[in-house]
């Protein structure tokens, strides 16, 4: 199996969109992820002095749901009350740029539009930036890694509940995997499902 670090993904299942975010990690695995208002974070459980390792994950809004592995969650999510998604992620990727820890971690994110079936992707690393905007396909997702992916890849990926989601997700081929989260919408806006549950 891979190890990839931090994973996201969106798709699309029974006509809706959804997102996902995959913790795998070997440094700070004792990590857990806590529901705070309309955001989700990743707390670190252990003593560091390493400022990337807990951060906003998730961002809900009434229009979109983001998914990031760092603090640009907050800075898209801003960024989308003026900029488009494309916009948005171009925008503020390029103005944090990669982590600048050990191993030059990448920023990653993802967007999910309520009502739309159309999703954003985007990448930055220390030689590398882009942003996919991608026509969402039934029953599949589109993911993208910090480490060991190029570019983004697309897998099969159906569910019944948004439980299943965060399970279905958890069960996904990556080494040394912690925590799943799932992103759903509903008819009220969006639906968070934990593996495992919080």
């Amino acid at each position: 199996m891979r190890y990839v670090g931090r994973t996201l993904g969106i798709g699309l299942n029974n006509g809706k969109p959804f997102a996902f975010y995959l913790l795998c990690s070997r440094s700070f695995p004792n990590r857990r992820a806590v529901v705070k208002g309309n955001g989700v974070y990743i707390l670190n459980q252990t003593e560091t002095e390493n400022p990337y390792v807990s951060y906003p994950v998730v961002r809900l809004m009434e229009d979109y749901a983001v998914v990031t592995n760092g603090l640009h969650t907050d800075f898209i999510a801003q960024a989308l009350e003026w900029e488009r998604p494309r916009k948005a992620l171009v925008h503020v990727l390029d103005a944090l740029d990669y982590e600048r820890d050990d191993y030059s971690t990448p920023r990653i994110a993802g967007i999910i539009q309520h009502g739309g079936r159309r999703g954003w992707l985007g990448f930055v690393g220390r030689d590398m930036l882009w942003m996919r905007e991608l026509e969402l396909e039934e029953g599949k997702a589109f993911l993208t890694a910090t480490y060991n992916m190029e570019g983004f890849e697309s897998i099969e990926l159906a569910f019944s509940t948004p439980e299943e989601l965060a399970e279905k997700v958890m069960e996904l081929p990556f080494e040394h995997k912690v925590l799943a989260i799932g992103i759903v919408e509903n008819e009220k806006g969006w639906e968070l499902s934990f593996t495992p549950s919080l």
